[in-house]
């Protein structure tokens, strides 16, 4: 069901970030720039989760969004972005019976691996904005540890 992840690194500054792969400034890769397509990204530093969150649109609009964000109609952006710092970023995609995975079953994943995370480390990602949750069944769960496990396992 779950495709291998994109791993790229953000090098945070100044309210802002670099992205990189294998120490090289790059731009983000299909299917993080395909519109409509589902994706799910974790943020992660040392062997912690800081966020785990859903997109439809491309990663840099979405990351763009989330940076750019001052709280007018009540969204202040991600809690992460002013940390100066390198953070990893994976992003993952799925398919079921060869086609992408919808919204709502990507949902559902994010959901379990924050509460992966809880179960595993004890807290919450630390700067989790909001989750929402629905009903899932084992291979939710099953795809949301193997997040969570790369999530933590990549910054090693």
């Amino acid at each position: 069901m779950l495709d291998d992840p994109l791993d790229y690194e953000l090098s945070l500054s100044g309210g802002w970030y670099c992205l990189s792969r294998g120490s090289k400034e790059c731009k983000f890769s299909a299917p993080a720039t395909t519109r409509g397509v589902a994706k799910l990204y974790t943020i992660s530093c040392d062997d912690s989760l800081l966020y785990v969150g859903i997109a439809k649109q491309p990663m840099a609009s979405r990351l763009s969004f989330g940076f750019k964000a001052n709280g007018s109609g009540g969204y202040h952006g991600y809690k992460w972005k002013f940390l100066e710092t390198n953070l990893k970023l994976s992003i993952w995609t799925g398919k079921i019976n060869g086609v992408y995975a919808p919204l709502h079953v990507m949902e559902t994943i994010e959901a379990e691996v924050a509460f992966a995370c809880r179960h595993l480390s004890g807290q919450w990602p630390t700067h989790q904005h909001e989750i929402h949750f629905s009903p899932s069944e084992q291979w939710h769960r099953d795809a949301a540890v193997r997040i969570y496990n790369h999530a933590i396992a990549c910054n090693r």
